[in-house]
C-alpha cells in the first residue's frame, strides 16, 4: 500500500479538489495501489520536514496575464510560449487564433506551475513510450488527456 503523502498534489489551491481527485485516482490505478472504496483506505503519514509547494494560482484569462504567469513561474515553457505567439498571432495578423492559443497554453501552464503534476504527467507519457503493451500505453495517454481536459476547466485564481 502506498502511503498517502507519496500521491500526487494535494489541495493546495481553492477549487482544485476535482482535479486532484482526478490525479490521485489516476495515480493509484498506475502504481497498484487499492481503490478506497474498496475497504482500504491509504494511510496517513505526517512529514513534518517536507514543506508543501504552494502552487500559485491561474491568471486571468488572457494572453498578458498568461505570459506573465509563465514568466514568473514556469520560465522554461517562455521561449515556446513567445515563438508559438509570434507564429500563431502576430505573423499571422490574424486575432482569430487567439482562443485556440490561449486553450493550449492554459493548459500547459496549469500543468507546468505544479511540480508534482508535472512529473506526473512526465511520468505517465515516458511509461506510455516505453511500454511494449499497447492496451497499457493507451490507458496511460488516455490518462494523461483526462488530466489535459481537467485543467481546462480551472478558473483565474483557482
Amino acid at each position: 500500500m502506498i502511503p498517502r503523502a507519496a500521491y500526487p498534489a494535494r489541495r493546495q489551491n481553492p477549487g482544485n479538489e476535482r482535479l486532484t481527485h482526478v490525479i490521485e485516482a489516476g495515480y493509484r490505478r498506475s502504481h497498484g495501489a487499492p481503490k478506497e472504496h474498496e475497504g482500504v483506505h491509504p494511510v496517513m503519514t505526517a512529514h513534518a520536514a517536507e514543506p508543501t509547494p504552494v502552487v500559485p494560482p491561474m491568471p486571468e484569462r488572457n494572453p498578458k496575464a498568461l505570459r506573465a504567469a509563465i514568466a514568473q513561474h514556469a520560465p522554461q515553457l517562455l521561449p515556446n510560449f513567445d515563438e508559438h505567439w509570434k507564429w500563431a498571432v502576430a505573423d499571422a495578423y490574424d486575432i482569430s487564433t487567439v482562443p485556440a492559443f490561449m486553450a493550449r497554453w492554459w493548459g500547459e501552464f496549469a500543468i507546468a506551475r505544479d511540480p508534482k503534476l508535472d512529473a506526473h504527467m512526465a511520468n505517465l507519457h515516458h511509461r506510455a513510450a516505453e511500454s511494449t503493451d499497447i492496451a497499457e500505453a493507451k490507458a496511460l495517454l488516455e490518462e494523461a488527456s483526462h488530466i489535459r481536459h481537467e485543467v481546462q476547466r480551472l478558473e483565474p485564481g483557482q
